[in-house]
């Protein structure tokens, strides 16, 4: 049976870009706990929205793969 989960609203942010968007996140699990679980190398991050380091808004995305390794730092919004 399938772990029911949970869209967050998050911020993470990368050399030279930041990125707002959702990730989905098992019932019961914080977005910190699943960032630092080390299974898998990259987050999914849906209907994305991309921006320089100056806060310039580059481009949307529907699905980005973001390699867990490159994020600075992840809040939630």
């Amino acid at each position: 049976m399938k772990r029911p989960v949970k869209r967050v609203k998050t911020v993470m942010s990368m050399q030279g870009f930041r990125i707002e968007g959702y990730i989905s996140v098992p019932e019961g699990v914080r977005a910190s706990d699943f960032l630092n679980e080390q299974t898998q190398s990259f987050i999914s991050v849906i209907d994305a929205k991309v921006y320089d380091w100056k806060g310039d808004f580059i481009e949307d995305k529907e699905f980005m793969a973001v390699n867990k390794e490159r994020i600075s730092w992840m809040a939630e919004i």
